[in-house]
């Protein structure tokens, strides 16, 4: 494995699980799959999952919607070695020759529910009834409506199974980002030990005890459920949580291990912003959500930075420029007072393009400072348009080093 010259290359080569979190639009897609990339031709045996219901990281990893199935990893390179040119030389050359793999997943939340239901029941006639059962039915698209879930679900299994050095989770915008993190607990206080024993006084469907639960002087709560769901529903609730009784252990102690696996020395959170009042808004929140939830921060990811030329700053050299434009103007023809109005609007706009370069540094500057002397801050420029292809991933990539470097 390469070593590692800077903060965010020691994270790539060190963690086992990287999530990272940021609002949407500000190239979290992109940007989990440059990471997985960059992992991958470090020599990391890779890969990188999308619970976003967009196709950005297909269009990233220059793929198509047929190219991928749900919930299952397609190698991505070497695979498709093909589709990156060799490398021009340089100090963040990345190579190939000690590259990994990289695979890609795509998770379809209402499949990877009833694999993850199926998972927790493992007793076949058990997992057969439960799957029969009309309020289960009536759950699963619940389930599959949640994704974070169904996510915590999955990366617990794949960090299990151990069969990837480095995987990275790319995660519904930040608004969401305390669901996602307490996902597993929401729903296991959901089907609690107080819920089941209370829907343990319904008489199951196949229960030697007919009498009803709803005559006079029977429970008032059993009356009031049977008034709003109707009497015949609740032997199927009572059959659903009476299945659920084996199942809470189990899904105790796996939330737990999740819990733990995502604050362990393995796991890395790493935000992706960009510059902006509400940007550095949100980027101040989750920094202190982590900070808060005791969860490992790792750095932030900046896209989309103006970088306008150091020439803009020198209003003489503007002047100049100005000048020389209005000359070239008049002599294809262009009357002065137009040449002259067209050289004074460049002359506007590249100002504007010197402030906007300013007010983005400063914020860059408050995002650095928040970091700390512990996580990195990865600037990557403005880019010209969205990548499509594997070389273009694979130069954002280098650019992520590189900003990160800089900032040193």
């Amino acid at each position: 494995m390469a070593s590692s010259p800077n903060p965010l290359l020691e994270t790539l080569d060190s963690s086992e699980l990287i999530i990272c979190i940021g609002s949407g639009g500000v190239g979290k897609t992109t940007s989990s799959a440059a990471l997985a990339l960059l992992a991958a031709l470090r020599g990391r045996k890779t890969l990188v999952l999308t619970i976003d219901p967009a196709k950005r990281l297909l269009q990233a990893l220059g793929l198509h919607d047929d190219d991928l199935p749900a919930n299952t990893p397609l190698e991505v390179f070497p695979r498709m070695t093909s589709a990156l040119s060799h490398p021009e030389p340089g100090p963040f050359d990345l190579g190939t020759e000690k590259a990994g793999s990289l695979h890609a997943m795509m998770l379809d939340p209402e499949q990877g529910a009833s694999l993850m239901v199926e998972r927790l029941l493992p007793d076949k006639s058990v997992r057969e009834e439960v799957l029969a059962n009309r309020i289960y039915r009536a759950l699963l698209p619940a389930l599959s409506a949640s994704p974070d879930l169904v996510a915590l679900e999955l990366i617990a299994d794949l960090h299990r199974e151990n069969n990837f050095d480095l995987i990275v989770l790319d995660t519904p915008p930040a608004h969401n980002t305390m669901d996602f993190l307490q996902a597993g607990q929401t729903f296991s206080n959901f089907i609690n030990e107080r819920v089941l024993k209370w829907f343990s006084r319904v008489p199951r469907k196949d229960s030697a005890h007919k009498r009803s639960i709803f005559r006079r002087g029977g429970s008032v709560a059993m009356s009031v459920l049977g008034r709003l769901f109707g009497a015949e529903i609740l032997p199927d609730i009572a059959e659903f949580f009476y299945s659920f009784r084996e199942v809470m252990p189990l899904m105790r102690e796996r939330n737990e291990q999740t819990d733990a696996l995502m604050r362990s020395d393995v796991t890395a959170f790493i935000a992706v912003t960009a510059p902006g009042a509400t940007s550095l808004r949100e980027a101040y929140h989750l920094r202190e959500l982590l900070e808060t939830e005791g969860l490992p921060f790792a750095g932030f990811v900046v896209n989309r930075v103006l970088q306008a030329p150091a020439s803009l700053s020198d209003e003489e050299t503007l002047q100049q420029l100005s000048e020389d434009l209005q000359g070239r103007l008049e002599s294809t023809g262009v009357p002065t007072d137009q040449a002259e109005n067209l050289a004074a609007r460049v002359r506007e706009g590249a100002k504007r393009l010197h402030f906007m370069d300013r007010a983005d540094r400063t914020q860059v500057k408050e995002l650095r400072k928040l970091a700390g002397d512990h996580a990195f801050c990865a600037v990557v420029p403005q880019m010209e348009h969205d990548i499509h292809v594997l070389d273009e991933l694979r130069d954002l990539a280098n650019q992520l080093v590189a900003g990160v470097t800089e900032a040193a």
